[in-house]
């Protein structure tokens, strides 16, 4: 068993990772101690699909490589350009270095936002 907490989504979760074989047993237990607790505290369970994923995701305008970054991008335009503010504030050589100087220099061509 292997308990992940993933942040991508905007809000704490977790994602746990069991053999096949144990799956369907772990998910009803999860189910029934949520129901539970739903009854007790009085909030909402159920269960959240894959696509949640990104579309809560999308809603805190959280970027995937999978749906919304490619190649094509810059950290920049994908408004996520904090991934390499720090690196661009030294003298140190990265693969892309001059690109996004140059970028920067003459200013974004497209910038991605989350309608």
């Amino acid at each position: 068993l292997n308990l992940l907490r993933l942040t991508f989504v905007g809000e704490l979760g977790y994602e746990i990772h069991v053999p096949r074989a144990s799956a369907p047993e772990v998910y009803k237990a999860i189910m029934k101690v949520g129901k539970e607790l739903a009854s007790e505290k009085g909030f909402p369970f159920s269960p959240a699909g894959y696509r949640a994923i990104d579309s809560l995701s999308a809603e805190k305008n959280y970027r995937h490589w999978h749906a919304d970054l490619s190649n094509e991008e810059t950290p920049a335009m994908a408004n996520i350009g904090f991934v390499t503010a720090q690196k661009l504030k030294t003298d140190k050589p990265f693969l892309g270095r001059e690109a996004l100087e140059a970028e920067k220099a003459t200013g974004l061509k497209q910038e991605m936002v989350c309608l």
